[in-house]
């Protein structure tokens, strides 16, 4: 079978359940809808394989604990994630995993203790970029207001910034939005990390304000198996313009080429390049 034919027969998992969406609810007072107080992590699920769970698992830990979101039950992650795949007919395509963990109910000033987080996870369709569009690849434009916030360095709820930075790329005519550090210094795109060559030698921003990428870091992994050096350095915008290859990577889209950076073109967006390294993330890894 392929996927979900209706969003209303979609299933998913909340507290301790699988329900269909249309049942599912989630209290008003719960922090995750006041003050988008949790975390999210997005994957990409292969043909049945979930890639780099271990890794996002990771990362979605580290961040509970510097939100002092706390008293997690113990969960299988895997066999729930593969089994929510499964009900939704998505174990032979390409689909969107989707675990998100918010404080839950509780009363409190700053970051208080809640007995029983709110956990759920989404599976659904992924529907990846044409070819066509990875062969040409993407145009950039700089975000005109605002800067990383602190907590770009979780990958939480409180999401709004980097969406509004996307929709102000997207009414530029753009499709992707370089978000920059109080400071100036690039951190990431909106939904992505940046890989880009200079001089022959690959370098990834480094910055503070920047969520670790697990796809720029699997890709650096895979670049350095073949020999090739990856730095992580702090740049700026004249960085990048004077790059000539740029690639924006994350779970879903994998490596995405980039032909052009507000108005300037990037000389080698090397698409070819970008599609073997494409593949060999999307193999993933045992036990993914």
């Amino acid at each position: 079978m392929t996927g979900c034919s209706s969003e209303s027969e979609q299933i998913l998992w909340l507290n301790g359940r699988f329900v269909p969406v249309r049942e599912a609810s989630i209290s008003p007072l719960d922090r995750g809808f006041l003050y988008g107080d949790g975390v999210f992590e997005t994957m990409r699920s292969e043909k049945g394989c979930i890639l780099y769970l271990e890794d996002h698992l990771e990362r979605m830990f580290d961040s509970l604990r510097a939100l002092r979101i706390n008293s997690l039950p113990e969960l299988n992650w895997h066999d729930l994630a593969m089994e929510l795949v499964n009900r939704n007919n998505l174990s032979n395509e390409v689909a969107s995993l989707k675990i998100i963990v918010s404080r839950g109910i509780c009363r409190g000033l700053g970051l208080p203790f809640c007995q029983s987080p709110t956990i759920c996870i989404i599976a659904q369709k992924y529907h990846a970029p044409k070819q066509e569009v990875y062969q040409q690849g993407w145009r950039l434009q700089v975000v005109s207001q605002g800067f990383a916030p602190p907590l770009a360095k979780h990958k939480s709820l409180n999401y709004l910034y980097f969406m509004l930075a996307r929709q102000q790329a997207l009414d530029d005519g753009a499709d992707e939005a370089i978000i920059f550090d109080p400071h100036g210094k690039v951190a990431e795109t909106s939904a992505g990390s940046i890989l880009a060559r200079a001089n022959g030698t690959w370098w990834t921003p480094a910055n503070e304000n920047q969520l670790p990428g697990v796809t720029v870091k699997v890709a650096a992994r895979i670049l350095r198996g073949k020999g090739r050096e990856v730095q992580r350095r702090e740049s700026n915008l004249d960085d990048l313009l004077c790059a000539e290859t740029v690639w924006v990577l994350n779970s879903l889209l994998g490596i995405m080429p980039v032909y052009e950076i507000a108005g300037h073109r990037v000389s080698d967006p090397a698409a070819e390049e970008a599609t073997l390294i494409r593949k060999e993330l999307f193999l993933g890894e045992e036990g993914g």
